[in-house]
């Protein structure tokens, strides 16, 4: 009888997941996480992972990596609406803002001061108010980078251009775009391109910002797109002429057949527009001699926020191992594995000023740039349909971009008026 009630009382035990029969080890307490990025950027998290595990034996975290931005988010709004979201999901500032709408993020911020790890002066200050809803830091930031010029030492070398540096402008960026554009084998075709750009709104908005113009009229309350402005349409027209005039940048047939971040590795490309997470890809290519330099400018100096930040779902029912591995994750040791692979530029201020980021042993060679570009640093808005907005705006600006070549005497099509018609029904309190 006694055997019985030993033998069914350690069943229930095991059902209930509490401990093992004969002495077992606990169920670990699993967290799952969604990420998005390439092969090299989830290597990096899947090696943060495992450092945490190592020092958390009674926790687990189940990845959920997805290679595409678009299919991350789709994931993400079809998980809630199911009502089964991950735990903690990495997600950039242009994007959050229609859960934190909806209510169904954790307020991350009071949550992890308060247990005095991290303290909100610890980060910088730009990714913090950029993830603030509600005059609440909902989600706390991974990174604080910013929109660069990624350049090819070899191919300015060769062709006896200056590297790009503090201070240079529009017209400086133009000739050495110019310069770099070769046919090498001389068939008559474009093999090298000066530049690669991607003609999207988080692209162009720093050019609009150079020009003393803007791409809304409230960053944080915007009514409408401004891109039909005087100043934005003379940036615009600058950035569109690099393709339909100048033909620095490769044409649409080329575009489409092959990424401008693969062009750039195979050293088809001088120079290129991207933010930190290009790093992790080409830390792994070990014949391309590249570095960092600024954006250039015309009237006055900027560049994009491209911060990432980690967002807990509020019906988590793994918080407290959330916050130990944002703690983790924020931590010198997970900050320098994280910063090791290139991904991120640390939101911590202490850790992206120390060697564990600017590292004179890894490329880029120029990482300071990165921090030095913080006090020119600008975003775009995080309000709940910006995310539509751009997935709008955006198919309409490359079709615009990769227009028909044009001569001398052919002005550049203005393309304001149909942004402000795609989206004035989100502005006018239409739902994405």
């Amino acid at each position: 009888m006694v055997r019985s009630i030993v033998f069914y009382v350690c069943i229930l035990s095991l059902m209930a997941g509490l401990i093992g029969c004969g002495g077992g080890a606990a169920r670990p307490t699993v967290v799952r996480i969604q990420a998005f990025g390439d092969p090299a950027e989830i290597d990096a998290y899947k090696e943060l992972i495992a450092a945490f595990e190592s020092e958390n034996p009674g926790l687990k975290v189940n990845l959920i990596p997805v290679g595409k931005q678009a299919d991350h988010m789709a994931k993400l709004t079809t998980s809630f609406v199911g009502g089964n979201p991950p735990d903690l999901f990495l997600i950039n500032f242009r994007r959050y803002g229609q859960f934190a709408e909806k209510g169904v993020l954790e307020p991350l911020g009071p949550r992890i001061f308060e247990r005095g790890h991290i303290k909100e002066g610890d980060l910088y200050e730009q990714p913090v108010e950029a993830f603030t809803y509600n005059s609440t830091l909902t989600c706390i930031p991974q990174n604080v980078s910013s929109l660069v010029v990624y350049y090819n030492r070899t191919l300015f070398d060769k062709a006896g251009v200056p590297y790009p540096k503090e201070g240079w402008q529009w017209p400086a960026f133009l000739r050495a775009a110019k310069a770099l554009t070769k046919d090498t084998d001389g068939d008559g075709k474009t093999d090298v391109y000066g530049l690669g750009f991607d003609p999207y709104i988080i692209r162009i908005a720093p050019f609009i910002w150079h020009n003393k113009g803007d791409i809304v009229d409230d960053v944080n309350k915007p009514t409408r797109l401004t891109l039909d402005e005087p100043a934005a349409v003379e940036a615009l027209n600058f950035i569109r002429s690099l393709q339909t005039r100048h033909r620095v940048v490769p044409p649409i047939a080329e575009a489409m057949s092959e990424m401008n971040d693969a062009k750039f590795a195979r050293g088809a490309l001088a120079m290129l527009l991207q933010s930190r997470r290009y790093t992790a890809t080409l830390r792994t290519i070990n014949d391309l001699d590249w570095d960092v330099g600024p954006l250039p400018y015309r009237w006055k100096k900027a560049t994009a926020l491209h911060a990432d930040a980690y967002c807990m779902a509020k019906d988590s029912k793994s918080k407290e191992a959330g916050y130990r591995f944002i703690e983790f994750a924020l931590s010198p040791v997970g900050a320098e594995i994280l910063a090791r692979s290139g991904r991120t530029v640390p939101a911590i201020k202490s850790i992206a000023n120390s060697p564990i980021f600017l590292d004179p042993n890894q490329r880029p060679a120029s990482a300071h740039v990165f921090l030095d570009s913080l006090s020119n640093m600008r975003r775009t808005p995080n309000i709940a349909i910006w995310n539509e907005v751009e997935t709008r705006i955006d198919p309409i600006l490359e079709e615009w971009f990769y227009g028909e070549p044009l001569n001398e005497a052919e002005n550049e099509m203005p393309i304001g008026p149909a942004l402000n018609e795609a989206t004035k029904d989100l502005f006018n309190g239409g739902s994405p």
